[in-house]
This record gives C-alpha cells, structure tokens and sequence, in this order.
C-alpha cells in the first residue's frame, strides 16, 4: 500500500468519526432544544391554567356566561356541587385536567380517558415530566405539578402535548444525516486523493530525478521549481547535499591526483639516481654522493607519506587528543631554538614574546606540529634579512599566537586556498625550496596546521599584504571540546 494511499484512508476514516460525533452532537443537541420548548409551553400553560381556576359551590353548568361575559368551563363532582371552574380555554393541541390532592378528578374534560398513564403518587409533591400515549396511541409528554391556591383550593394539574412533530423533525434529521455523512466522506475520500496526489507528485519528481545521479555524475541537480515549504526545502536540501558529495568527490580525486604527482616525483629522481649509479662503475666518492641523493629523496618520500598518513587519520577521527596542562610559553621557546639554525642559515632573525607563563590544556605533542608548520612556513618563504616573529597573549576565554613574517606576501587570490591539500602558491618556487632545505614541500602543512587547530577546538587566520609580509593568527581555547 503506498503512501498515497495510506493518506487518503487516514483522512476519510478521521473525517468519518468526526462526522458521525458531529451527527450525534447535532441530533443530540435539536432533540434536546425541541423538547425544552416543548416542556416550556407546557408548563406556561400550567400556570395560565392555573391562575384561571376558581373554586366555588352552586349549581351545575356545563358552560356559561359570567356577568363580564367571560366564558367558563364548569365541572362537578359525583356529589353534584360545583367544586370549580376555569376562567381560560387552553390552545387547540393541549390535554389538561385537574385533580384534587388525593388524586381524583376535579376538572376533567376527558382528553386522557383511556390514555395508559402511571399512578400519580400525591405524596411525593414535586412536578415531573414523563412520556405517555392517549387512548389513540397519540405520543405525549407530559407535565405534572402541584399547586395550592392561598385560601381558594389545591390540587394537581396535568398538561400534555403531542411530540410526533418532534419525532418527525428527528427521522427527517436521522435521514439527512445517514445520507450526507457517508456522501461527504466519498467526496473527502476523492478530494483527499487529489491533495495527495499533489503534495506527493514533486516527492516522486525528486525520486526519478535521483534515480538518474550516480557517483560518476555528481553534477547533476534536481532543479525543481518548488513552493518554500517542506517538499520544496527537502529538494533544495537535496541539491545541497549533492553539490557538497561533488565537492567532497572533486577534492578527493585531486588529493589522489596530486598525492600520486607528489609521489611520483621523488620516486623518479629515486630511479634516475640508482639507474645512474648502475649504468657504469663509480668511484666510492661518486657512490656516497649517489647515495646521499637517495637518502634526501627517501627522506622527502618519508615525510610526504607520514603527512598523508596523518591526514587519512584525521579524515577518520582516528587520532584522539593526548590533553594535558602545560605551559605554551615554554613549548614555544624550544620550538623557535629548534628552527633557529634554520633561520640563521638563510639569514632571517627569528623574534619570540611571550609571557613568563601560559597555560593550557591541550595535547602538547600536536601543538608542537602546528605551529613548528607555520614557523617553518614562514621561514620557508622569507628572505634574506627578513624577520619572523612569534608573538603570544593570553585572553579571558582563550590563548592567541601570531606568527608574522615581513617576506613577500602573499597575492589575496591566494589567500582561500592556502588551506588546501597540495596547494602551493608558486610550485616552482616550492620545488626549488623543497630541494634546499629538504622538506616536503608538497602543500600539506598547512592543512595539517588547520587541522591541528580545529581539532582543539580553535582556529586559524590569516592576512598578507604584498611587499609586507604575512601573519597566521592561531585562536585556541584554554581546554579542548569534549569529543562528540
């Protein structure tokens, strides 16, 4: 069963109970108000009726002109006197009679004789309404209530009307309902398909759209002129996933590229020096010279398989943190006595200012990589006479390192990429270095160096002017994040 489907029962099944409640709300509800009218007019012409009566003795009359012309109903008793009479007529469709307080006819016109009606008990003095039927059948409801009349009389008044209206009113209202629930719930059914037909349509676009992207092809997109809402957003999102797998695709088959370049590289020099070495006998000189050559390329082949090494580890968060307080103030110092001589022999003045101490928690090992990468990097790229500094502070929620040089600069379209994996400013420049100072040159230490800095939770800037040098800026909080 698709979801289409599922919907449309859903709806039309919730529809119909809420439909059948709202069916017996709306019956419920008329019954009830028609019968509070019904009791109201009963017990109105209760109390007209009531009101009119007057008790009195004399002759018998069955009906008469008052003095005022008014007209009255006049009954007797078995004995023959005239214990009241009734000043009012009630409306056409009213039963009525008067009883006495034990119960026994006073003003009777007839109406329930024959009619199945239950005892009245004179005792229990309260009103009551009951259903009944006359001798006819005719369905009544019927209200009883006792009165006292101060100083004239007292009795027991009975007032009934017809309620087959009210039970016409109920079956017509029974039919309505049972013919247009069902119906409604048919064309909810229907209307319930179409909407989610529609709603689901541009899910099965997204479908067969995705069907057709494969990872040979990442650069397809869906590309659907959907509404702001959640259909529409999922294809944006999906778009936005895809143009992040290509990016993520495009930038691993350029470090395999370019792993594979930088690793071809060293090899080929490896080969040409051994396939020189062997292509005829060498004095012992020219074999240590061959040698030296082979052991500077192996060290460079080395130092680029460790990066990469290192990198895939971090790819994988398979290289936790080693956390410990120490001081970076000391850590520092013996980095920069560390790269020194490599400083004096290209004739740049390496500058530290720290404070006496600065503390932190963080692993000291991996800090110690970080910024020995943006030192060299620095040293790598200044010349002669130029000066690299590294200047350390402490903040109230973390540590700042600036690492700035007065070399070259770098060009701002540079800038965004200095991060990448392999990516160098000037290749040539870089090889030329690589073969100087022996390093690997191969554009990974400054993603290690990023790398490095996020891992503890920080971060790292940089700006450069052309003609005026570069500064790496490294923001590190005073304890790494808690690992997710």
């Amino acid at each position: 069963m698709n979801i289409r489907l599922r919907l449309t029962l859903w709806y039309t099944a919730i529809l119909f109970v809420i439909l059948v409640l709202f069916s017996f709300i709306v019956y419920a509800g008329l019954s009830r108000s028609l019968l509070i009218t019904i009791d109201d007019h009963l017990q109105r012409e209760a109390a007209q009726i009531i009101g009119e009566i007057r008790f009195e003795s004399g002759e018998h009359r069955s009906r008469e002109h008052s003095e005022h012309g008014e007209d009255r109903l006049g009954f007797t008793n078995e004995d023959g006197a005239l214990q009241a009479e009734l000043e009012y007529i009630p409306e056409a469709g009213v039963y009525w009679r008067i009883l006495d307080p034990q119960g026994r006819p006073l003003l009777d016109p007839g109406y329930f004789d024959g009619a199945s009606l239950a005892p009245i008990d004179p005792g229990t003095g309260r009103t009551q309404f009951v259903y009944a039927a006359l001798a006819d059948q005719t369905p009544i409801r019927l209200y009883s209530a006792p009165f006292v009349l101060e100083q004239r009389g007292a009795g027991i008044i009975q007032v009934a009307e017809s309620y087959q209206d009210i039970q016409a009113v109920q079956r017509q209202l029974v039919v309505l309902l049972a013919i247009s629930v069902p119906l409604v719930s048919l064309l909810a059914s229907v209307g319930g398909w179409f909407l989610a037909s529609s709603a689901l349509n541009p899910i099965d676009r997204i479908t067969r759209a995705a069907t057709q992207i494969s990872a040979l092809d990442l650069s397809r997109r869906l590309n659907l002129s959907l509404p702001n809402d959640e259909v529409g957003r999922l294809a944006t999102t999906f778009d936005q996933m895809l143009a992040r797998l290509d990016s993520a695709f495009e930038r691993q088959k350029r470090f395999i590229a370019d792993a594979s370049h930088e690793m071809r590289t060293p090899l080929t020099i490896l080969k040409g020096e051994v396939e020189v070495a062997l292509n005829r006998p060498r004095t012992a000189e020219e074999y240590r010279e061959t040698l030296e050559q082979v052991n500077q390329t192996t060290n460079r082949l080395t130092a680029l398989v460790e990066e990469l090494l290192l990198l895939a580890r971090a790819d994988n968060r398979q290289f936790p943190l080693q956390v410990e307080r120490f001081d970076l103030a000391e850590l520092l110092a013996d980095e920069i006595d560390y790269l020194t001589p490599r400083a004096t022999d290209k004739a740049i003045t390496l500058n530290l200012t720290v404070p006496d101490q600065l503390y932190l928690e963080a692993d000291p090992d991996k800090l110690a990589r970080l910024f020995i990468n943006l030192v060299d990097n620095a040293i790598k790229y200044s010349e002669a006479g130029d000066t690299v500094s590294v200047t350390a502070a402490a903040f109230q929620d973390g540590i700042q390192v600036e690492i700035s040089d007065t070399g070259p600069g770098i060009s701002p379209e540079h800038l965004p990429h200095l991060f990448d994996r392999f990516y160098r400013v000037d290749k040539a420049r870089a090889r030329q270095l690589t073969d100087t100072n022996g390093q690997s040159g191969a554009g990974l230490g400054l993603s290690i160096a990023q790398w490095l800095a996020e891992v503890h939770g920080g971060r790292i800037e940089v700006t450069s002017r052309l003609g005026q040098g570069t500064t790496f800026t490294v923001r590190l909080p005073l304890a790494p994040p808690l690992p997710p």
